[in-house]
Order: C-alpha cells, then sequence, then structure tokens
C-alpha cells in the first residue's frame, strides 16, 4: 500500500513539473509574442508619425493649411486610402471629400472650393470624361424631363451635396419633390451624358424655377462622335474650290473626320463662306503636307472670332489613318500629363 502511495506521489510531482515547465515556456513564447506586437505597433506608430510629418509638408508646399491637410488625413485613413493620393489624384480628393461631409454636419464648403482650386481640380480638361456629377460646370446647358414633359435647363449652382438645375420658359411647377426626373447634357468635345436624380426641393429665383437634385456618380456616358479630336494650333490655307485665291486661318481642333478653322470676325465678309461651301485646305501636320477636300457643316461666332467646322470630303485612307494617329498620340500625351492628377 505504502509503495502505491509513494508512487502516485511521485507521478504527481513529475506531472506537476512538467505542467510548471509548460506553463513557462508558454509563458515566455506569449512574452516574446506581445514584445513583437508592441515593438510592431511602436514601429508603425513611429512611421505613421513620419509619414504624417511628411504629408503635412507637402501639404505646405501645395498651399493648403494645417487644418486642411488635417482633414484630407484623417479622412483618407478613414477609407484605408493613401493621404498622398488625396493631393494627387482628383478621383481619390473627391471620395474623401465625400466621406468628410458626410460625417461631419459643419463641413466647410468654401475650405472645400479652395482646396480644388489650390490642388488644380477645380477644372476637369475636355478629353477626361465626368465621373461625378460635382464635376459638371456651371451654367451647362441641357434638357430636364419632368411628368414627361422636356425643358430646356442649365446647371445654376452646386454645393457639395446638391445640384441646383434651373428650367427655362417655365414660372411655376408642381410639386414634384421625391420624384425622380432624367437629365441630359452635351459637354463640348466630349459626349452625351445622361442621369436621373430625385428632386428633394423646388424653390424660384429670379423668375426662374429651380430644382435641388443630390449629386452622385451613376451618369451613363454616350460618345457623339465617330472620331476623336485634339485641341491644335497652327494655320490652315484654304480655297473655295471655284476660285484661286488662298486664305490663311488658325486650326483649332482636328479629327479624322474634319477640322475647326478660326479667324478674326473681321474677315467674314471677305472670306463669304457659308455652310454647304467646298474647300480645299492645305497645312502640315506632324511633318506631313495634307492636300484634302473639305466641306462647310457648321459655322460659330463668337465676340470676335468666326469658327467653321470642316468635314473632310473623299479622304484617302491613308491619310485619314494618319490623322487618327496622330490625334492618338497626342491624347496620350496629355493623358499622361494629367493621369496622376485626375485619375
Amino acid at each position: 500500500m505504502e509503495d502505491k502511495v509513494a508512487a502516485l506521489r511521485s507521478f504527481r510531482a513529475a506531472t506537476d513539473t512538467e505542467i510548471t515547465e509548460l506553463l513557462i515556456i508558454i509563458f515566455i513564447i506569449l512574452f516574446f509574442i506581445l514584445t513583437f506586437l508592441v515593438i510592431l505597433n511602436f514601429r508603425k506608430a513611429l512611421k505613421q508619425k513620419f509619414l504624417k510629418k511628411l504629408f503635412m509638408k507637402t501639404v505646405k508646399e501645395r498651399g493648403l493649411s494645417e487644418v486642411e491637410g488635417d482633414i484630407l488625413w484623417k479622412y483618407s485613413n478613414k477609407l484605408g486610402r493613401d493621404p498622398f493620393l488625396s493631393l494627387e489624384v482628383k478621383a481619390s480628393f473627391e471620395k474623401v471629400i465625400d466621406l468628410y461631409v458626410q460625417e461631419d454636419p459643419e463641413y466647410n464648403e468654401k475650405m472645400i472650393q479652395n482646396m480644388r482650386k489650390k490642388l488644380g481640380f477645380d477644372h476637369i480638361p475636355s478629353f477626361i470624361p465626368l465621373t461625378t456629377t460635382k464635376d459638371i460646370e456651371l451654367f451647362q446647358r441641357g434638357r430636364i424631363t419632368v411628368q414627361n414633359k422636356v425643358y430646356d435647363a442649365s446647371l445654376y449652382d452646386k454645393d457639395e451635396k446638391y445640384m441646383y438645375w434651373a428650367l427655362f420658359d417655365i414660372s411655376s411647377l408642381p410639386n414634384i419633390k421625391g420624384e425622380t426626373v432624367k437629365i441630359q447634357f452635351l459637354r463640348r468635345d466630349d459626349a452625351i451624358y445622361l442621369l436621373e436624380g430625385t428632386v428633394v426641393d423646388t424653390f424660384s429665383e429670379n423668375g426662374r424655377v429651380i430644382l435641388k437634385i443630390p449629386h452622385h456618380s451613376e451618369m451613363k456616358r454616350i460618345q457623339r462622335r465617330q472620331y476623336a479630336r485634339i485641341e491644335v494650333d497652327f494655320p490652315v490655307s484654304i480655297r473655295k474650290i471655284s476660285e484661286d485665291k488662298w486664305i490663311t486661318l488658325d486650326a483649332k481642333d482636328i479629327s479624322a473626320g474634319g477640322i475647326k478653322v478660326c479667324t478674326h470676325l473681321s474677315r467674314t465678309g471677305r472670306l463669304n463662306i457659308s455652310i454647304g461651301t467646298e474647300l480645299l485646305l492645305n497645312f502640315r501636320l506632324d511633318g506631313k503636307d495634307m492636300n484634302l477636300k473639305g466641306v462647310v457643316v457648321n459655322i460659330t461666332e463668337r465676340k470676335t472670332t468666326v469658327c467653321y467646322g470642316i468635314k473632310f470630303v473623299n479622304i484617302n485612307s491613308k491619310d485619314e489613318t494618319f490623322i487618327m494617329n496622330y490625334v492618338k498620340k497626342e491624347q496620350q500625351k496629355l493623358k499622361k500629363l494629367v493621369k496622376n492628377r485626375f485619375g
């Protein structure tokens, strides 16, 4: 009996020793894990501190205030985005600002507008498609369908949450709060845009009916032109097919389908060009002499200039491909310049 008790005591002692050693090993492992996590978090905190310091330095170089920088830093991190992108890419900036506007009921409208201006995000080149209704320029003309009736309209005003469309040729409108309206507009040298919005309020201002509609990013883009075009600036010699006198005008844009040329308004009498006039055109494009035939399809007069939209006629495939490649090459150059800025 005594032998059994002694054996049991010996077993318990051995077991207790093994458990103790195991607990010590577990403790040591946990200690090292905890130490590793503390060091990791410390390094992460130091890195964040360094990055924020570098970010705020960049913010200052861009002409932004410390308050503006803090907003971009805070809401970029909330979105899990690189804060530096909010200074370089318009799309990232707008997402950060959207979150700021949603979460801070006292957001500073004027400050946001100033930030866009300082960062160069207040204007989008015509060859960059719109991605949100915030990008629509003020006074953009369009058409709005309300209760199956179509009205001419213009973007009267906008803020960070809403756009305000003014309807023409109407003095009063039935109560349409909560109803969905369709908006269509043509962006010059870009495309036709279609979107829908829910009217949250209507009011009258300066004798016009104004629709208050929330911003959003769901827009349908319909390419209007058959050929892509690019802005240019070079001389073009033209003459009527029925005459021998050449006249030099300035090219303003070109595509494989046609060219726009402009001159001072005072020369229109001497030119005597109207829609349908057939012309011969001579110009140099990217080192190549171009001799083409065209017809005037539209005429646009401004304060001091008149522009003629000329459609190429019977252009051969070689010249057409050459112009298409030129436009594509120039667009790629421009897109490279704005890729980082506009996303």
